[in-house]
């Protein structure tokens, strides 16, 4: 309480057990904060806590909300049930205090505050008529025939839970554990007589580890009887055999969805780990086969493709399929994937550049697309076209045509209007690089004219029009 009266900033967090009940140091402060803030905003004259108002309720709620992180609805509901409990309990208290009084103005001492004196004196008038006496002492004489337990305020739940930590942090501890708990001393003596005679030591031991669910053969229905259908004992507050057996079968179906959870994570590291093998296997294939297998992957020498004719690198050849991916992106006709192996001219712009790979400097050790016509190979044989590339001309100051350059034929494939010949110019946030130009497509003459710099989303010209 003085954490919270100290920090009106700071969320206190509350556990909850399997059955939906506050547990941990969590659950004393809050079990602390409720009794004062239900006796200070329900006065004791209400007759039933059932028929409080749902704007009480709500207000409540709130104040709680603001000192705890409380959000679901089921905990709204276990909190105003046990501020219900709380609320009877103090008012049963103070009842108890008008009844030993003799006088009136004594009685009148004990008015709360949020109860003026024409309430308080019908209350009092009330509770301390022979009507009211006659049913107090009727369940006075019922209680009397039960045995009292030591718990006090940290009830039947928090008791479990301690025992739980006692015992090593074990799952479970039986109903009968937790009763007989409940009704020793802490000299370790029974709490009366009664409860004496129930701790049969032969019931105890036989029932210690028992883990049966049938609640008509649990040892605590053994030594005291059945359990009323609408409360379980040493169960903590309304948990019936209805919701209990909810619960169990909730907990059996979330045990097997764990173990479900934890057989498909298993498989999915296992996928994970092939994967990555696979990757890492074919990587090394790649970069070794150049040594296993030099007639598929012959030397080469690439040429710069924007006129120069200088040598830019060297490398092998490993594909001229136009199937072929490199870098994501189909390799298209007339063109060969290549890795690069040394840099000669290490500013040399790429044909094709890609993320973080714009020159050629940047491009050894992996995997480019190059034209055909500008890879010299050791085996000519495997290549023997020499197919010039065109790149587009422009017929005006703005309009031009675009010619296909995958045919030696003067092919016009498109027409639109281009922008800007600087090397540096961005498309697609890469640059354009030498002897290129930026171009805006308006007209497509032939939609399947394969790109040159093709993208996943824009592979052939048709696909450059919006």
């Amino acid at each position: 309480m003085k954490h919270i009266a100290r920090d009106p900033n700071a969320r206190e967090r509350v556990e909850f057990n399997d059955f939906g009940d506050p547990v941990g140091e969590g659950s004393v402060k809050l079990s602390s904060y409720l009794g004062p803030l239900v006796w200070e905003h329900v006065p004791v004259t209400f007759d039933d806590w059932r028929k409080i108002s749902e704007e009480v309720k709500i207000v409540l709620w709130k104040f709680v909300q603001a000192r705890f992180e409380l959000d679901e609805e089921y905990q709204k509901n276990v909190v105003l049930r046990q501020m219900g409990c709380l609320w009877r309990a103090s008012k049963s208290r103070l009842v108890t205090q008008i009844r030993c009084k003799a006088t009136n103005q004594e009685r009148m001492n004990l008015r709360p505050k949020n109860v003026n004196p024409v309430e308080w004196r019908k209350f009092v008038k009330c509770k301390t008529s022979p009507a009211f006496k006659a049913v107090s002492d009727k369940y006075k004489e019922r209680r009397s025939k039960q045995i009292p337990h030591t718990c006090s305020r940290r009830g039947m739940v928090r008791l479990e839970e301690d025992m739980k930590q006692e015992s090593g942090g074990v799952s479970k501890v039986s109903r009968l554990k937790v009763w007989v708990k409940s009704r020793t001393k802490k000299d370790q003596t029974p709490v009366n007589m009664i409860a004496a005679e129930k701790f049969a030591a032969e019931l105890v031991d036989s029932g210690a580890n028992s883990n049966s669910t049938n609640l008509s053969v649990d040892p605590l229905s053994v030594l005291l009887g059945p359990d009323n259908p609408g409360h379980l004992m040493a169960m903590g507050r309304n948990i019936g055999k209805t919701k209990l057996a909810c619960f169990q079968v909730k907990k059996l179906f979330m045990a097997e969805m764990e173990e479900k959870q934890l057989g498909l994570m298993h498989h999915v590291n296992e996928l994970q780990s092939e994967i990555a093998r696979m990757k890492r296997q074919v990587k090394t294939q790649l970069l070794q086969e150049q040594s296993v297998n030099k007639r598929a992957q012959p030397k080469c020498v690439l040429v710069d493709w924007s006129g120069s004719d200088e040598d830019v690198a060297e490398g092998r050849v490993i594909s001229s399929e136009p199937e072929d991916f490199v870098n994501d992106i189909p390799l298209g006709p007339l063109a060969v994937k290549v890795l690069v192996e040394t840099a000669i001219k290490s500013d040399a712009f790429l044909w094709r550049p890609a993320t973080g790979m714009c020159i050629v400097e940047q491009a050894v050790g992996e995997m480019i697309a190059w034209p055909a016509n500008k890879c010299i190979i050791s085996d000519q044989t495997m290549y023997s076209e020499d197919i010039p590339l065109r790149n587009p001309t422009a017929y005006s100051v703005n309009k031009c045509k675009l010619l296909s350059p995958w045919t030696t034929t003067d092919e016009v494939v498109a027409e639109g209007h281009w922008q800007c010949q600087e090397p540096k110019a961005l498309v697609d946030r890469l640059p354009v690089g030498p002897n290129a130009v930026k171009v805006f497509v308006d007209v497509v003459h032939e939609p399947d004219t394969f790109l040159w710099r093709p993208r996943p989303e824009m592979t052939y010209l048709r696909d450059s029009v919006k």
